[in-house]
């Protein structure tokens, strides 16, 4: 197996999180017993169990630790995968204690006391040794002796788990686990930190926001133990090949490195160049390399960066002498804007000094006009909340708030509504063609403009917005959105923003000082319209990208789902399909919603790589290759499939069993190992339930299963409002109770995911395919 892993070193590395996920195939190949050979002079490790029990016994016996309640006997049905037959399972409060709490008064100042602050998450690396004195804790601690295995149990996917070089006290939210007989820590280490444990754990963590691993489960836990020799080989080879992903990032992160830097130098050529006769020889010379140098998202978007600071440099398209230059469009908007000011309600705001303008950040060709934000478009804050309005008339109204401006667009998922005063409606009303414009908050949100478009009715801005309006029609607001989001403008907002740690704003004068340059109106048009036609390029190259990577992925997920079942047979979809037909045809409540939910269960569950193409769907998640496979097996004489159309007027699919469903049923068997029993069981989790309880699991799984593939681990929180907000509108039927009920419910059926299955893709991502 160690060969199957070295061999296909390049495929897992470069894949989405490749070399993450090869770390954690590494451990979980560990605890199987598949990562180094069995040696049958090997004492067994049921000799190894009798060791640990009688030790337990003699300290019983000697009053140093009392007697336990007896764990439940382990049945070989339900145990959590196979192993070696020298290996044996344990469960762990068997085989180890779980430390002994003392009072703060009694430990001694100069004792080392952990927190699991100290520990880096997943590395294991302790980051600093504090003792008591250093400490400001009135706690009790657990007290731990030199060689235990410490265990932090809070927030358990973050792997703490640390190898104790000395004696000393920590957090009874670490549990520090030392083995009654003889063992190896850095085993015990590799075994709790494997994937498995973690998804153990993470299925039996209590808390919401912040979920930890109740003392019984932990003692409950199963545990493969191998022959003690074995350990000692297992964690070499453990060191050997963690040590070989070392080098493997390290050479990543400079690789990745040196390509950013080239990018950003040829790049940067062509921002400096004179014309746009040198920016089509600089633009040559890229596109000689393009396939080598933009074959990742970051390098993309400073393409796009790229090109729009080149469209705000007028070197973007040829400027046309017949164009009116800006100077006569400049003299327009002066009028127009006095008397915009004479005529509305706006309140009169200060002019600025020559001597305060700003200094034009680069040369501008012929017949364009530098001028300030301020000279040709009106700036207004929007409404301050929390105000005290009683006695005023107020009406609900939609707004916007930071979060929905983005640079060059708005999203439009969450939109808030305020109360306001009736009077003041129209003051803050937005119109088609104002720019918003964010004050701040992160660095990458001064300064953030989008155009507004209409998109809701009698919608309003707060006041961390500020709206940018037009006083004429001879207006191009797409041209002013790509100048303040370009790199020129975001330099002025980052020297003009008043900062503080990773924080940043500017205010209403800033913005109004900002300089801005203004092209022939004819030209802004021609700009705009290039612009669009190369972001939509660098779109649809992203896309590609993303494509790739997806294969990329789903190769590397078929690999690891080798490496942990073996080779593969020759079973496919269609023959699962059969499978799970051949089981549940005959129920009223299974139609293809529940079929393709199962499916999707069983291929992420049990790491089948059967698709890779399952869209975030109204009823997703979908993946439409199932219209094939339910084609194919009617070809084939598996089952055949009739519709019904109810009463309600939705059609219902019904599948009746062909006479060859047999040899795809045995197919998917053989291929299932001993794995069909959890299929059966998943199966069974099932019979009868309603098409919705299957829907709210299988999304469940699937909004859980994506953050973890992107190295994130969610709380039920989160999980439950990217349900109902970021997947589907049909999805905000189901109450964040229901949903919460439902995660408490897979994680007591031992249905939580590794983030080692295929991720979902939007629905927009395969109509722009």
């Amino acid at each position: 197996m160690t060969a199957l892993l070295t061999d296909n070193l390049p495929l897992l590395a470069g894949a989405p999180n490749g070399i993450k996920k090869l770390r954690e195939l590494i451990l979980e190949l560990a605890v199987r017993g598949k990562l180094v050979p069995q040696d049958p002079s090997d004492e067994p490790a049921s000799k190894l169990l009798k060791r640990i029990a009688e030790e337990k016994a003699r300290l019983v016996v000697e009053g140093k630790i009392k007697k336990q309640k007896p764990l439940a006997d382990i049945n070989a049905d339900g145990v959590p995968f196979e192993i070696p037959v020298t290996w044996e399972w344990a469960r762990l409060g068997e085989i180890t204690n779980f430390g002994i709490t003392i009072k703060k008064k009694e430990i001694p100042e100069d004792a080392w006391v952990l927190d699991l602050e100290d520990i880096e998450k997943d590395t294991s690396k302790l980051l600093q040794k504090a003792c008591l004195k250093e400490r400001n804790s009135l706690s009790d601690k657990n007290s731990f002796t030199k060689g235990d295995v410490l265990y932090g149990k809070l927030r358990p996917y973050l792997n703490k788990v640390l190898v104790a070089d000395e004696d000393g006290f920590c957090t009874t939210e670490i549990l520090p686990f030392r083995c009654y007989g003889p063992f190896v820590a850095d085993y015990f280490m590799v075994a709790l930190k494997s994937p498995y444990f973690l998804s153990y754990v993470n299925a039996r963590s209590y808390g919401m926001k912040m979920p930890r691993l109740g003392t019984e489960d932990g003692r409950q836990a199963f545990f493969p133990l191998p022959p003690l020799a074995e350990q000692h080989r297992i964690v070499a080879k453990v060191d050997e090949l963690m040590a070989l992903c070392d080098r493997l990032e390290a050479r990543q992160a400079d690789a990745d490195s040196a390509h950013a830097k080239l990018v950003q130098a040829l790049l940067g050529g062509l921002t400096q160049g004179s014309d746009v006769e040198d920016f089509e020889q600089s633009w040559q010379r890229l596109a000689e390399h393009f396939h080598t140098l933009f074959t990742t998202e970051s390098s993309i978007d400073a393409l796009k960066q790229a090109l729009l600071q080149l469209a705000v440099m007028g070197k973007l398209v040829q400027q046309d002498p017949s164009d009116k230059p800006a100077s006569a469009l400049v003299h327009r908007i002066h009028a127009e804007k006095q008397r915009y000011l004479a005529e509305s309600k706006a309140r009169k705001q200060k002019d600025f000094a020559t001597e305060s303008r700003p200094e034009p950040p680069f040369e501008v060709p012929d017949g364009w006009e530098w001028q300030t934000i301020d000279d040709v478009l009106h700036v207004t804050g929007g409404v301050t909340l929390g105000r005290q309005l009683a006695g005023r008339k107020l009406v609900s109204k939609p707004y916007l708030r930071v979060a929905n401006v983005q640079r060059g667009r708005l999203t439009m998922d969450h939109i808030k509504e305020v109360e306001v005063p009736e009077d003041e409606v129209e003051k803050y009303l937005l119109q088609r063609g104002d720019l918003l414009i964010t004050e701040g908050g992160d660095w990458d949100k001064v300064g953030r403009t989008a155009t507004w478009r209409d998109e809701l009715p009698e919608c309003l801005h707060q006041n961390h917005v500020f709206r940018a309006r037009a006083v004429t029609a001879d207006w191009e607001p797409r041209w002013a959105e790509m100048y303040l989001n370009s790199a020129s403008a975001r330099e002025y907002f980052a020297g003009s923003s008043k900062q503080t740690t990773n924080l940043a704003s500017i205010n209403m004068t800033q913005l109004r000082a900002c300089a801005f340059p203004l092209p022939p109106l004819a030209e802004q048009h021609r700009i705009v319209a290039k612009v669009d036609q190369l972001m939509a390029l660098c779109d649809q190259l992203k896309a590609r990208l993303g494509e790739i990577r997806q294969v990329h992925g789903s190769l590397a997920n078929a690999l690891i789902g080798q490496a942990l079942n073996g080779e593969e047979s020759g079973a496919g979809v269609v023959d699962f399909s059969a499978y799970l037909i051949s089981k549940l045809a005959p129920q009223r409540t299974f139609g293809r919603v529940a079929h393709m939910k199962l499916i999707f269960l069983a291929d992420s569950h049990l790491g089948l790589g059967l698709m890779d193409g399952y869209r975030r769907h109204a009823a997703g998640p979908l993946d439409t290759s199932i219209y094939r496979v339910e084609e194919r097996a009617a070809q084939e004489g598996l089952y055949t499939t009739s519709v019904e159309v109810l009463k309600s007027g939705q059609e219902k699919v019904t599948y009746h069993i062909g006479v060859n469903i047999g040899r795809s049923v045995e197919m998917a068997a053989v291929t299932l190992g001993a794995g069909q029993k959890e299929l059966d069981r998943l199966i069974a989790l099932f019979e009868g339930r309603k098409t919705d309880d299957l829907e709210a699991v299988a999304t469940l799984y699937a909004v859980w299963n994506d953050a973890l593939a992107e190295g994130f681990h969610p709380n039920d929180e989160w999980l439950i409002n990217e349900f109902r907000g970021n997947w589907h509108e049909a999805k905000e039927r189901f109450t964040p109770d229901i949903l919460g009920k439902w995660l408490g419910w897979m994680r007591d059926h031992g249905l939580v995911p590794t983030g080692n299955s295929a991720v979902t893709k939007s629905q927009a991502a395969f109509l722009f395919k």
